[in-house]
């Protein structure tokens, strides 16, 4: 926890989950399971190899980390849209 004129100043989630590492290694699980998973498997089997890093790099961001996604990977519009090419259903979302 860093000070600022003394005072002590919260880290933001991003610092209390562990950094881009632990984003990164969350999403690699998370993508195993994504691809273990008979209804969501043929969803995501063609995503890029770089589709978990993108996707931490988001999650990171808009948990107070860097802006790595925003200002090299695109934008939340550019995501929202390539999400809705995927047609996910409720079924999905479960």
């Amino acid at each position: 926890m860093s000070t600022n004129n003394d005072k002590p100043t919260v880290p933001a989630l991003y610092e209390w989950a562990g950094g881009m590492t632990a984003f990164e290694q969350l999403f690699d699980k998370f993508y195993d399971k994504v691809l273990a998973d008979e209804i969501l498997e043929p969803v995501f089997k063609h995503m890029s190899p770089q589709h978990r890093l993108h996707v931490a790099h988001f999650v990171a961001e808009v948990l107070g980390g860097p802006k790595v996604y925003s200002n090299s990977e695109g934008s939340h519009f550019e995501m929202i849209k390539r999400h809705l090419q995927k047609h996910l259903t409720e079924k999905h979302r479960k």
